[in-house]
């Protein structure tokens, strides 16, 4: 596979109930993980923890990108995509149901926590990799930009507007409110699976071992330049954003330079989801008009300065700016997102979207223990500027990288 060479999924026929049955459970899911993405380092501040603990959990709650990557891809690509979805849907509320019923009898720990998280983490792990390796069946060549920001703008709504206003509100009551929310939510997306139909692919006649399975995504990313250059950059953008929101809760919860409640932490970040809901909006109209290189550095020039402001400044209205600022990561995924389920064949798109994400998203443990030991070590107000150097290396790679001609469609 190269650049100018592609290999293209193999057409299946789109269907519209399919997707919105998709997109539901996204939707119900990914609000359930903006609640969290609150409720997690608060309950880790409430059990006694500092930056430390903070930086264990979220750590616990990423790794699995980095370790489990490419053997959930090979899973995904064996088994029914349905069925994984559901599978993980009902462990995730099994899951946030012991660990509410922990916090409420006053048995909650940092060590139950961090395994709480590293649990969510691998059905994280699972369950997007399935659902983004679904999508091409159910939306035809041509829609995949729109399907994308749609799924991104949703994303943006439920988990950087909603979830936190409403994580904020919970985890201020109580902290084992908020995680019993998040285990209803996941029933929810549940229950939106049920009804779901997606079109068959056979599987190859023969099946590879396992381990030629994954050398075999492996040797298709290393293959595609673009493909490689924007996981080996989405890992940087990934490290930069975890290590944002590792120090972003130490600087803006009393006492830290904020001063912020629980709950204004929660609005903080609802209010950055405006940026992310914005460049949803647009990235369809962006993509057709500007080139992706264009596009990904205009948006890493953003985001790197959304990252750079609360180095700088106390000021809440300011800070929110820049968390606004940070809503244009959303332009970047949607286009290499496309990319990849453009140039990549159906039946290997799960192990190589396993494999992106294995670089991809293994930036986000990277990040999170950065964060602690530079926080630990210096000062928590020392990761933001990290964070936007990072992004901006990463934005001129991935443009540089890019190639000039457009991916045909399906």
């Amino acid at each position: 596979m190269s650049s100018t060479t592609l290999a293209l999924p193999r057409p299946t026929t789109p269907t519209h109930g399919a997707f919105t049955r998709l997109w539901g459970a996204f939707g119900a899911g990914t609000l359930a993980d903006g609640v969290y993405q609150v409720a997690l380092p608060v309950a880790a501040l409430h059990l006694g923890g500092g930056a430390g603990s903070v930086a264990l959990v979220l750590m616990a709650a990423r790794a699995p990108w980095l370790v489990a990557s490419l053997h959930v891809g090979v899973l995904v690509d064996r088994v029914d995509r349905r069925r994984l979805l559901l599978l993980v849907s009902g462990v995730r509320f099994a899951v946030l149901a012991v660990l509410a019923g922990l916090l409420t009898a006053g048995w909650g720990s940092i060590a139950a926590l961090a395994a709480v998280a590293l649990t969510l983490g691998v059905c994280e792990t699972v369950f997007d990799t399935a659902l983004h390796s679904s999508t091409p069946r159910v939306v035809p060549g041509e829609r995949l930009e729109a399907a994308n920001s749609r799924l991104q703008a949703t994303e943006t709504v439920a988990n950087r507007f909603l979830g936190p206003a409403l994580g904020g509100v919970l985890v201020g009551a109580a902290t084992a409110a908020a995680f019993g929310a998040v285990g209803a939510l996941y029933l929810a997306a549940f229950a939106a699976l049920l009804g779901l139909r997606i079109p068959h692919v056979p599987p190859p006649a023969a099946r590879e071992s396992v381990g030629r399975a994954l050398r075999t995504g492996l040797s298709a990313l290393w293959r595609d330049r673009p493909l490689l250059s924007y996981a080996l950059g989405g890992c940087a953008v990934n490290c930069g954003f975890a290590a944002y929101y590792v120090a972003l809760p130490i600087l803006a919860l009393e006492p830290g330079g904020l001063g912020l409640t629980a709950g204004g932490y929660g609005l903080l970040l609802a209010v950055g989801g405006i940026g992310g809901l914005l460049t949803s909006m647009a990235s369809p109209t962006l993509a057709r008009r500007f080139s992706v290189r264009h596009c990904i550095t205009a948006a890493a020039v953003l985001l790197a300065a959304g990252f750079a402001v609360p180095a700088v400044t106390n000021r809440v209205p300011l800070v929110a700016l820049g968390v606004v600022a940070t809503g244009a990561v959303v332009l970047i995924s949607v286009v290499t997102v496309s990319y990849r389920q453009r140039a990549v064949p159906d039946e290997m798109l799960g192990r190589v979207t396993a494999a992106y994400r294995m670089f991809a998203f293994g930036g986000l443990p990277l990040g999170s223990g950065l964060a602690g030991l530079v926080a630990g070590f210096a000062s928590s107000r020392l990761v933001f500027p990290i964070a936007g150097a990072l992004v901006l290396v990463a934005g001129a790679a991935m443009s540089l990288a890019t190639p000039r001609e457009k991916v045909p469609t399906r």
